[in-house]
């Protein structure tokens, strides 16, 4: 007999037990081997499945809360699909909350999870705020930020400032002596802060002083409108190093409008590692991070904070690689 319908209710008149002897059976806690027996017949004769969203009074839902800023973000394709593949590895499943990059959503969504009771909270962070500190003083839920440093918490990051550092000095190297960046908002400490000092870093190591910072949205279109003000401009950079692919695929827009070529006139570089930066003329110089490792280690942390497992590292590096394409 099989009844999508049929309830606990019904497995346990079947067994011979009570509901409760039911529950702990679904959710994995020792039952006599007698009663075992009877309640694995009764789910079979049923194909009953258990609704997860009613195993959260458990210790294990086994459910992993994934708090994420952009479903159209170029690389959270890449970080939900690895995600995704890991926790199922680990017979885990992800609840996906997509906030659109509203931050008063996103907190409340890490609230609404917690009371939940899921097993752990992965939250993929563009900016962090007082209020997610308030926040997390109340939390229950153990958390993970991935992509900003929290501090007093734990959190998986890219390594952007030496990431940041060896592009610049790749940019040296190529000869270009007038760069300028055009960058993200300083409020994303990763991005806008830690990435931007790694290049000028390296920047300074060529000997590059003072080089100008323009700061930009983050869309093709409103780099596009920022880079063709620059380059139009009375003293254009020679190069512009960009905080994030997309960034970049404004500057290519703006110098073909322009009538500039790349990367003879003007030299360009991103961050992302983006699959489409491949297909442009000439192919971006950018970095790649590593999405696969960040997925792993954000699994394995936020597992082994909810089984009190040795603690692991409050902040975790993730390494990266160069796509050196013809951009400079």
């Amino acid at each position: 007999m099989a009844d999508r319908r049929s309830t606990i209710e019904d497995v346990a008149k079947r067994a011979g037990v009570s509901k409760s002897t039911v529950s702990r059976y679904l959710n994995g806690k020792p039952v006599r081997s007698g009663n075992y027996e009877r309640i694995r017949e009764a789910v079979g004769y049923y194909h009953f499945k258990a609704n997860p969203f009613a195993r959260l009074s458990a210790k294990r839902s086994k459910l992993i809360g994934i708090v994420l800023p952009d479903f159209d973000a170029n690389t959270m394709p890449h970080v939900l699909t690895a995600l995704d593949r890991y926790l199922r590895a680990k017979e885990y499943r992800p609840l996906f909350i997509n906030t659109g990059g509203d931050l008063d959503f996103e907190i409340q969504s890490m609230e609404d999870l917690d009371r939940m009771r899921v097993d752990g909270i992965v939250v993929v962070a563009n900016r962090l705020t007082q209020a997610h500190y308030g926040q997390m003083e109340r939390m229950e839920t153990p958390v993970v930020f991935f992509g900003q440093e929290f501090e007093g918490g734990y959190s998986v990051v890219n390594d952007d400032l030496a990431a940041g550092e060896g592009l610049a000095r790749w940019v040296v190297d190529h000869g270009y002596r007038k760069a300028g960046c055009l960058w993200v908002p300083e409020d994303d400490i990763a991005v806008g802060r830690r990435r931007k000092e790694g290049v000028l870093k390296g920047l300074a190591v060529g000997g590059m002083k003072d080089v100008p910072v323009w700061e930009t949205g983050d869309s093709l279109w409103d780099a596009c409108q920022r880079a063709k003000a620059i380059l139009s401009g009375s003293n254009p950079p020679d190069a512009l190093l960009c905080a994030t692919d997309r960034i970049a695929y404004g500057v290519y827009k703006a110098a073909r409008e322009l009538g500039l070529r790349i990367p003879q006139d003007i030299g360009v570089t991103g961050f992302g590692g983006y699959e489409t930066s491949v297909l442009l003329d000439p192919p971006l110089t950018t970095v790649s991070f590593d999405v696969e490792t960040a997925a792993a280690i954000c699994a394995d942390t936020i597992l082994a904070l909810h089984d009190a497992e040795a603690r692991p590292a409050p902040v975790q590096v993730v390494g990266f690689k160069y796509l050196f394409g013809g951009s400079v």
